[in-house]
């Protein structure tokens, strides 16, 4: 307890403003979890932990890293049998097969078998030979994973797979942070976690303003004003990548291939669920423009920011009042 205590006064810091606006910050999820929101200073550390309660309980739950985690014990005898899980991370890996099955293999969580194969991190990070991606890939399929609904049980058909959330779990958790928000009475606030986020309500009475970076400039490319409920979550070949050779590999996987997605630079996806907008920018990154363009004539609910990798944008044209372009760039109305 005392450790737990000492970390979160090292990892917190709180910004008070005119009208009470706090901004408390806390490193989880392997990223930056931002929470800001109006109300009572004086109670702000206890509303802000509140909502980093309720995202270590996701995250111990759905971190493959976690020893005894649902996802731990799951990549660990999944092969040998059923293994019962949370209904929270039973139903989120149920979503994410649908997802799989729905963006034609373009999001699929089972591409976490390949994980080892690209480090980088590594100071001498080189791809990975062909003849090892192919060996692994009949492993990567969401249709090979079995479901007990009776249970929540979880088994892997073939031996080898392996279960990754990250392309899902922080919506998931911007979700729960923002649940737990409202729980403690706030009704204008914003959960970010590593530039996935949901706001609620609205800043003194005018929208919230996220800033959207440029994929090849260490500047901001666009200011997106954001209506109550907005769920924003950014896919980028920017974020964890190596060059080598004069190659971009970047952490987005596509997994029909194996290697990474040759096809964007970002996609920013903005809806009013975060789970889905967290997993659709992985799906929409995958399956390039053409796709994209085809997916996006069944889903009226989500609204785009795509960019290319000449940095041309595609934009949904129910953005063009809410969207400032803060750079010169060529931009299509979708």
């Amino acid at each position: 307890m005392v450790k737990q205590t000492l970390l979160l006064i090292l990892t917190i810091f709180l910004v008070s403003c005119d009208g009470n606006l706090n901004r408390i910050g806390r490193q989880q999820l392997g990223t930056l979890v931002n929470v800001t929101f109006i109300g009572d200073a004086e109670a702000a550390s206890r509303t802000a932990r509140a909502v980093f309660d309720e995202i270590e309980r996701i995250e111990s739950l759905m971190s493959p890293h976690r020893p005894g985690s649902d996802l731990d014990r799951l990549n660990r005898d999944g092969g040998s049998g059923a293994v019962v899980v949370s209904a929270e991370t039973y139903d989120l890996i149920k979503k994410s097969a649908a997802i799989s099955a729905e963006s034609g293999g373009c999001f699929d969580i089972t591409v976490a078998a390949l994980d080892h194969l690209w480090d980088y991190r590594s100071k001498r990070f080189y791809p990975p030979p062909r003849s090892a991606v192919a060996l692994l890939l009949p492993v990567v399929n969401s249709k090979y994973i079995t479901f007990y609904p009776d249970r929540k049980g979880i088994a892997y058909a073939r031996n080898g797979m392996k279960i990754g959330l990250g392309a899902i779990a922080k919506g998931y958790a911007v979700e729960r942070g923002i649940i737990a928000l409202k729980e403690k009475g706030v009704r204008h606030g914003i959960v970010e976690a590593g530039g996935d986020l949901q706001v609620i309500g609205s800043k003194f009475g005018r929208p919230w303003i996220t800033g959207l970076r440029h994929p090849r400039k260490d500047a901001l490319l666009a200011a997106i004003s954001l209506d109550d409920m907005d769920a924003v979550a950014t896919s980028g070949d920017y974020e964890r990548f190596v060059m080598h050779n004069g190659v971009r590999y970047h952490h987005i996987i596509d997994p029909r291939t194996g290697y990474p997605a040759n096809t964007f630079a970002s996609v920013t996806v903005i809806s009013k669920n975060p789970v889905l907008s967290d997993a659709y920018a992985t799906a929409l990154f995958v399956m390039g423009l053409d796709a994209a363009r085809e997916f996006l004539k069944r889903h009226d609910e989500i609204d785009v920011i795509l960019a290319d990798k000449n940095v041309n944008f595609y934009v949904s044209r129910r953005l063009k009042d809410r969207i400032s372009l803060l750079d010169q760039v060529k931009v299509e109305w979708l």
